[in-house]
């Protein structure tokens, strides 16, 4: 699904950032061939989305060996910052990065390919984009998509994500405990590509996460 896509266009001046979680969702594992690979896509996306949105890394694996791991694909390149040794009982720290780049979690996003890893440990207004899930890899221009298309409902992604909800058709389906807690809310939406909303709560977190799944 790697189209032509039309820049993303940001309302949030300097303030948005894309996070990205780096093993299984950059570098996925192709449970066929039994090796890693960069994410299809990312030598085209990855700049593209650049000139909206400024790009790190976050991982939880020593920063040194992921910068040795992005730099043998030719992806350490398009990121400003890589974020290692990111350990927490669940999500990572996305609000303290925000703050410390002066970046906006309105403006931000997630991008992740584990719910109990990928959503903020700190901050429930960084919404989350799962992808690459139940051994199937996505691209990154279908990522580039779905931040186009939330734009296109509203310039900050929270708002973007209620107004999704709003429309979407409720399921009951995958409600109840997940990844250690709880989806609360689950929504089936079509971008043009049939997607998921949710919300997620654990006890060891400040409100609900905000999820979209692809």
């Amino acid at each position: 699904m790697d189209q032509p896509t039309e820049s993303v266009q940001s309302n949030c001046q300097d303030g948005g950032v894309l996070l990205w979680d780096m093993a299984g969702t950059l570098i996925p594992f192709d449970p066929v061939t039994g090796s890693a690979g960069p994410l299809p896509g990312c030598g085209e996306f990855l700049p593209e989305l650049s000139q909206d949105f400024r790009l790190v890394v976050t991982t939880g694996d020593q920063r040194e060996g992921a910068r040795s791991l992005l730099s043998g694909f030719g992806l350490a390149s398009h990121f400003e910052k890589i974020y290692g040794d990111l350990f927490a009982p669940v999500g990572k720290p996305y609000g303290e990065i925000l703050r410390q780049m002066g970046g906006n979690p309105d403006c931000s996003l997630a991008i992740g390919d584990r719910l109990r890893t990928d959503v903020a440990s700190d901050t429930p207004d960084v919404v989350t984009l799962l992808i690459n899930q139940n051994g199937d890899t996505v691209s990154a221009g279908l990522v580039a998509m779905v931040i186009r298309s939330l734009r296109k409902e509203s310039p900050t992604f929270p708002a973007a994500f209620e107004l999704l909800c709003g429309k979407a058709e409720p399921d009951d389906s995958l409600l109840g405990d997940r990844a250690g807690g709880e989806i609360t809310h689950y929504w089936k939406y079509n971008m043009g590509f049939p997607c998921k909303l949710l919300r997620f709560s654990h006890t060891v977190l400040n409100g609900d996460r905000m999820i979209i799944l692809i």
